[in-house]
């Protein structure tokens, strides 16, 4: 009976990072619907875009999904889609994966493509928090940060990332 409990409890972290994991998914597919993802964010969810100086600015709730939303996508024309191109890291508090938005400049009509690496905190099935780097190296220090000013520690691949 012991090792059913420690089975249990060295695998709820992985299912838990595999519920992030869709959760993130959902998140994406409501962001590709110009939709707010429902039920999907947490009450005080935010979202920090770090990855230009010049859209350093932080979206609260749902209406700040909008605002984001709108915002990003203003920049092209027709049916510019997001999409996850790797799932980084995951854990059951959160995941990091690079993005790539693909479309036509809406000012151009050139092909335009944004790409930016973000970190999403999750709790009790809920996204509390969001941020964009402009690159990898700063998703992974912001989830150290992260992990150091709230007492935890990351795993071994995490930590040296």
């Amino acid at each position: 009976m012991l090792w059913m409990i420690a089975m249990r409890m060295r695998t709820a972290p992985e299912q838990l990072s595999q519920r992030n994991i869709e959760l993130q998914g959902r998140a994406v597919a409501a962001l590709n619907a110009r939709e707010v993802p429902a039920g999907l964010l947490a009450p005080g969810f935010a979202l920090k875009d770090c990855a230009s100086a010049v859209a350093d600015y932080t979206y609260r709730g749902e209406a700040g999904w909008r605002d984001w939303m709108n915002d990003i996508f203003e920049e092209f024309s027709g049916t510019a889609q997001l999409r996850i191109e790797q799932i980084v890291a995951a854990t059951d508090e959160f995941v990091v994966a690079s993005f790539c938005i693909d479309g036509a400049s809406a000012r151009l009509g050139t092909p335009l493509s944004f790409r930016w690496t973000g970190v999403t905190w999750f709790q009790s099935g809920r996204a509390t928090n969001a941020a964009g780097y402009s690159t990898r190296r700063e998703a992974l220090e912001a989830v150290r940060r992260e992990a150091r000013d709230r007492g935890r520690v990351l795993g071994p691949d995490l930590a040296a990332a």
